[in-house]
């Protein structure tokens, strides 16, 4: 009798990034914790670097690591940029695939599981990106809150970067690799309420995006730069965003000028002031 052979399950860790009050923090672990990661699949390792984080949060995390082998803490008493946090994580990580996610940032149930088996089902695909969701209905802009990457495919990056997602696909598209986005795996995002936090925001990731072309010599693969190198898809991608929801429309041309501001201000920081935006400031004071 034939018994059918079943590979062993592919081993990941969680990496996420938390500073400042990180409230949702202790939430996303205990979701962690929880979630069915399915046969293919076996988290190994789920390490948190709470930077400047209240004791009131870093000490659940400590509780949590205690009880849990698979769950590591790293705390910093003050912030040294996301990307300093990102290396600690890489070099702490096991398993074949890194997912990366944003402390401010909750995934879908099986969103994680979704862009594993992406990645999984194709050995050309090296990063696969979750689908950002707003309050309002569905992001386009910035997909970089929740990815999964091959380990081998990352050591480490830049100490004083920026935009951590963009680089991170630069990078593996700059190797042969295919960066793939799912509409299926979501992921649920916190925003900016006031404009001119907004167009700050908008601002660092521009910033961030003109950082990469420089350090990889091309352009990241995000959707801005797809406003340029592939049109069609960009505008089919735009209709189905703005499809079904007047609101949205009518806030174009706000979002238009925004963008225009913020790219202005981030051409002048890339060129004046190119190691600016390293520790975010979330909002202005």
């Amino acid at each position: 009798m034939f018994h059918e052979q079943h590979s062993p399950p592919e081993g990941f860790t969680i990496g996420i990034c938390a500073s400042d009050s990180a409230s949702q923090l202790p939430a996303l672990l205990s979701f962690i914790r929880a979630e069915n990661f399915g046969p293919d699949f076996v988290l190994e390792r789920v390490i948190a670097v709470a930077s400047g984080c209240p004791e009131s949060v870093t000490s659940k995390l400590k509780e949590l690591a205690s009880s849990d082998q698979r769950f590591r803490t790293v705390v910093e008493s003050e912030r040294n940029g996301k990307a300093r946090a990102i290396n600690k994580i890489i070099e702490c990580s096991a398993g074949k695939y890194l997912v990366m996610l944003n402390a401010d940032a909750f995934p879908e149930v099986g969103a994680i599981r979704q862009l594993l088996t992406m990645e999984a089902s194709d050995v050309r695909i090296g990063c696969a990106s979750a689908w950002p969701v707003f309050e309002d209905g569905d992001g386009l802009l910035q997909r970089d809150e929740l990815l999964v990457v091959r380990r081998s495919l990352i050591k480490k990056v830049p100490a004083n970067l920026v935009n951590d997602g963009a680089y991170i696909g630069g990078l593996v598209h700059a190797q042969g690799y295919l960066v793939k986005f799912s509409t299926t795996a979501r992921v649920k995002i916190e925003v900016p309420t006031r404009l001119s936090d907004l167009i700050r925001q908008r601002q660092r990731i521009i910033f961030g995006h003109v950082q990469v072309w420089r350090k990889l010599g091309q352009p990241p693969r995000t959707i801005e730069s797809m406003l340029f190198m592939k049109p069609f898809f960009s505008v089919r991608t735009l209709v189905r965003l703005l499809s079904g929801r007047p609101r949205l429309i009518m806030a174009l041309p706000v979002v238009v000028a925004s963008e225009l501001i913020s790219t202005f201000m981030a051409s002048i920081d890339a060129i004046r002031f190119p190691e600016k935006h390293a520790v975010w400031k979330r909002t202005a004071r």
